[in-house]
């Protein structure tokens, strides 16, 4: 297998992603396009109006808006220190898109990007010794009385380091 093709759990994981982001996309847009339909009539503000009227409702939704909420955070956070780690640039696009595409998505899509990036830095730096260019041999010089007293006597001088006044 070449170095710059990615390995099996490489594509499996990113193969993984990709589906969490498309099944994401399709639920969280035909519930969102579902929802912004019924209350069309109450415009831009009024659609948001009512979604986070009925996000808070009662106390088992305002629970799971409020987890969802907290969830956001954490991933927010893990985003930003897994960019800074993997060099992902516009890692705020992922943060705020979140609430404007859903979480499955944006954290699904970052997670794709993520693992691109680990397979490719994987690739770049596990270069094979069967692929690694081999560098030319040189001869040893063979050992004279001159260079081997040379030697120790550096040695011998290193080893005894004096403390400078």
């Amino acid at each position: 297998m070449p170095p710059s093709e990615p390995r099996a759990d490489d594509r499996a994981l990113c193969r993984m992603y990709a589906l969490f982001a498309a099944v994401g996309t399709l639920v969280m847009g035909s519930l969102a396009v579902t929802f912004v339909v019924r209350n069309a009539d109450a415009g831009p503000i009024g659609v948001m109006d009512a979604f986070l009227r009925d996000a808070t409702h009662n106390l088992a939704s305002c629970f799971v808006y409020a987890d969802l909420v907290l969830i956001w955070a954490a991933l927010g956070a893990y985003m930003i220190v897994e960019a800074r780690r993997r060099r992902i640039r516009h890692v705020w696009a992922y943060i705020v898109g979140a609430p404007a595409l859903a979480l499955i998505v944006s954290f699904s899509v970052f997670m794709y990007v993520r693992q691109r990036r680990i397979a490719a830095a994987r690739a770049t730096s596990a270069t094979p010794a069967a692929i690694a260019p081999a560098t030319p041999a040189t001869p040893a010089t063979p050992a004279t009385p001159t260079t081997t007293a040379t030697t120790a006597t550096t040695a011998a001088a290193h080893a005894r380091k004096e403390p400078q006044r």
